[in-house]
């Protein structure tokens, strides 16, 4: 839905903003970067894999993630709302494809870091089934 209203809107952040208001979503929706990231990862037998559902689907041992392009920017907006934030939360959702993507992009890390609000993890009720080991909270 994102990438579809990304190319009516012609902008990223403008495409999260509509679906927002279309979703009639509470709150404020951010996006980490300024622009449409690609996912890719490193698995354990060297292959490379790109996209969050084609990583999921390799069924594979990530060693690595990374997005494309390296060199985008965190949303100022993002970064003003880390800054302002007494609670910065994570999760529900994939610990390699939806979590630690939004940490990859330059500065955003480093401003949740350096923030004296409570980070807290939210994890999944559940494993993902094509993901058969059973992890422990304390492992994520």
């Amino acid at each position: 839905m994102i990438a579809a209203l990304t190319s009516i809107t012609g902008d990223f952040v403008k495409g999260v903003r509509e679906l927002s208001r279309i979703l009639n979503v509470h709150g404020q929706v951010l996006p980490a970067a300024d622009q449409m990231i690609a996912l890719g990862a490193l698995m354990s037998d060297g292959s490379i894999v790109e996209g969050e559902s084609q990583i999921t689907e390799a069924n594979k041992k990530i060693e690595h993630v990374f997005i494309k392009p390296a060199d985008i920017h965190p949303l100022p907006e993002s970064i003003r709302a880390i800054r302002e934030a007494e609670m910065i939360t994570f999760g529900p959702g994939s610990l390699f494809t939806s979590v630690i993507p939004n940490l990859l992009v330059p500065d955003l890390a480093e401003e949740i870091v350096r923030s004296k609000a409570r980070k807290v993890y939210v994890c999944n009720v559940m494993t993902q089934k094509e993901k058969p080991t059973i992890y422990r909270v304390a492992a994520y």
